[in-house]
């Protein structure tokens, strides 16, 4: 590794705690977001409540990891009751 790429990658991994960071007190309050750095991408898996939770992730996401190849897989969480009784044995 050249000294480059450990100021590279030492960059992205203040990038990626500053992400930590900014998801944990900005509006979205996420803590349940599991965030990877694979050498140049990022990728942010987990569940939110709402459409508008995901679009903030992602735009706080966008923002932070500017310039690196972002990945996200971010899922609605089914809040509905269920349409059916749960048979207990």
């Amino acid at each position: 590794m050249t000294p480059a790429d450990a100021t590279g990658s030492d960059e992205a991994e203040y990038r990626l705690a500053h992400l930590r960071d900014r998801l944990a007190d900005d509006e979205v309050g996420e803590l349940g977001l599991r965030i990877e750095l694979h050498g140049s991408h990022v990728t942010v898996r987990g569940t939110v409540p709402s459409e508008e939770r995901r679009a903030a992730v992602e735009r706080i996401v966008a923002e932070v990891m500017d310039g690196l190849k972002v990945h996200t897989d971010i899922v609605l969480a089914d809040d509905r009751p269920p349409t059916w009784a749960e048979d207990l044995p």
